[in-house]
């Protein structure tokens, strides 16, 4: 299958909420504690800023939008400004997609080294082995994990080769 990876726009704004609104409610279909408050933490306003800043990324098949994650250098949870490194946030996969979630980092990877990024960095629910595991099979390790107002998390790093 052919997949292209592209800067989203505000008009795909409310594909892009659907995509997050399906998963959730797939979660909660199959009693998986994730994203119950994901629209209410991340409200539309935030998606808006990430289109704005050019931070937020669709994946499409057949112009399809079925997947959708910010790529930023915004460090938030991990609190570093220094480490030449890109930030995964909001990662979405259209429900009855598979295998998608490795075309987002084989992209992400291609942008951190055409923009002289060392590391890939991103956070999960800490109590979401599913998940961790998975991060774990596309070799992101497990640096430390940490706590918000709102969740406990793990923070993971890929380093990228040269």
């Amino acid at each position: 299958m052919n997949y292209t990876c592209e800067l989203a726009n505000v008009e795909d704004l409310d594909t892009i909420l659907n995509l997050y609104a399906e998963r959730t409610q797939w979660f909660k279909e199959n009693e998986i504690k994730q994203w119950s408050k994901y629209l209410q933490n991340h409200p539309k306003q935030e998606f808006i800023e990430a289109i704005n800043h050019k931070d937020y990324y669709l994946i499409k098949q057949e112009n399809k939008i079925i997947a959708g994650f910010e790529l930023s250098t915004n460090s938030k949870d991990w609190n570093d400004d220094i480490t030449p490194a890109y930030y995964i946030y909001k990662v979405v996969t259209k429900v009855g997609y598979k295998n998608i979630g490795k075309i987002i980092f084989e992209n992400c990877k291609r942008m951190a080294k055409l923009n002289g990024k060392k590391y890939l960095r991103l956070d999960c629910l800490k109590s979401n082995e599913k998940l961790n595991n998975i991060y774990e099979s596309h070799n992101f390790k497990l640096i430390q994990y940490g706590s918000n107002e709102r969740y406990s998390y793990a923070l993971r790093e890929l380093k990228i080769n040269e």
